[in-house]
């Protein structure tokens, strides 16, 4: 008999673990990304639960030392730098590139098709077909979706759920350990360090190393009001006046609206975080959305990650429930008729989706427009930001 066959949509985190998984047991695995190229640059820090290098070594990767970095509390400081609350935590971050090129070098023998852009999928009897905008067509047992936040496939099957804006945005950046100032660098290197201008929210955190023999980093975000229409849009045009959506490539950023940022980080941030905001050369922008799809099966096509549910990144776990909706995705394929697996694995995810979505907002509706102002209890927040504690720090394999 024949191996059954998937096509997975989409080449970052979701399709990645979803493809390495199937492989385990014994499918055969087709990527198709529409962008061209390594995603590598892509990401920045992630917060980690134990599902996620639980799945990882699943995969057969080995998890070292270097893979992740513990983060001993959350700490909030005020304007003048001093700290106002402190919440001892057990929590671990990772970061996209270490994750990705994990993936990535796990799958390498894999089929992976650059450049290739999803049209359609059709749904015939037991399989469906694929159909690519350069007129190629490929059919299969089973298609995953898992082409993010603007997944053509979640928009073939429920059109009317669309993204939506919350009223914000995030700034954020990646400071190496010998940029970071010395005063600054035992409590950025170990702590979530917190400032909460009015209607605003800046943290840092640190990250997991660029590779094995790296040396340490940290990331700062910094959520900040913009109107789609008027503030987001200023951002996101370059210095020839052409606006590009809501978003844009970080070096086509106007050098004024940098400097800005960093006068207005000086102006608003305690001095720890505004330092970091000044150290990077070439921040990023992403406008902050949420997606709730009301299904994440569709006969032979199913959604995972950020195709079906998109949270506000305050939860810190999205790639963790992306790790979970694959591994749980194949869980039910091993047990047996391929549409009964899909039924109950659209049962056992559709909840955990929800739930985290409705978590996000919970943590972001003081930054939204009818919130701001209004200052969450400081405790509590930093209590139930992020991903939240692991228990006990990983083991390595």
């Amino acid at each position: 008999m024949s191996k059954p066959r998937a096509l997975v949509i989409g080449g970052s985190l979701s399709g990645l673990f979803a493809a390495n998984l199937l492989r385990t047991i014994g499918w055969d695995v087709d990527i198709f990304e529409r962008a061209r190229g390594d995603l590598a640059e892509r990401g920045a820090g992630l917060g980690a639960q134990a599902d996620l290098f639980n799945v990882m070594r699943q995969i057969g990767i080995r998890i070292d030392r270097s893979m992740w970095t513990e983060v001993h509390s959350h700490v909030c400081v005020a304007r003048s730098g001093e700290s106002i609350c402190k919440v001892p935590v057990q929590e671990v971050t990772t970061a996209w590139d270490r994750v990705y090129g994990a993936l990535r070098q796990t799958y390498s023998t894999g089929p992976y098709h650059g450049g290739m852009s999803l049209t359609r999928c059709e749904l015939k009897e037991g399989g469906v077909v694929a159909e690519f905008e350069n007129g190629a067509r490929f059919e299969a047992d089973l298609l995953i979706g898992a082409d993010g936040i603007r997944s053509t496939v979640r928009g073939q099957y429920v059109p009317e759920i669309a993204p939506r804006y919350v009223g914000y945005a995030a700034w954020r950046g990646i400071v190496d350990e010998g940029s970071i100032p010395s005063q600054w660098r035992a409590r950025a290197l170990q702590h979530m360090v917190f400032c909460l201008p009015d209607g605003e929210l800046a943290f840092s955190v640190p990250i997991a190393d660029r590779d094995p023999a790296g040396g340490r980093r940290c990331m700062f975000v910094w959520f900040r009001p913009a109107g789609y229409a008027s503030k987001l849009r200023e951002w996101c045009t370059d210095a020839s006046g052409v606006c590009h959506g809501d978003s844009i490539p970080p070096p086509l950023i106007r050098k004024e609206v940098v400097a800005e940022l960093k006068l207005s980080a000086h102006t608003l941030l305690a001095p720890q975080l505004a330092e970091l905001v000044a150290s990077v050369q070439q921040p990023v922008l992403s406008a902050i959305y949420d997606l709730e799809s009301p299904r994440m099966s569709f006969g032979r096509v199913v959604l995972v990650g950020d195709a079906a549910f998109v949270a506000r990144p305050h939860v810190g776990t999205s790639v963790t429930k992306a790790a979970q909706d694959a591994s749980t995705l194949v869980d039910e394929l091993t047990k047996g008729n391929v549409d009964d697996a899909l039924a109950a694995y659209q049962r056992r995810r559709m909840q955990a989706g929800r739930e985290l979505v409705a978590r996000g907002r919970l943590l972001g509706e003081h930054l939204e427009p009818a919130g701001r102002g209004i200052r969450p209890p400081i405790g509590a927040f930093l209590r139930d930001f992020g991903p939240g504690s692991i228990g006990e720090w990983p083991s390595t394999v």
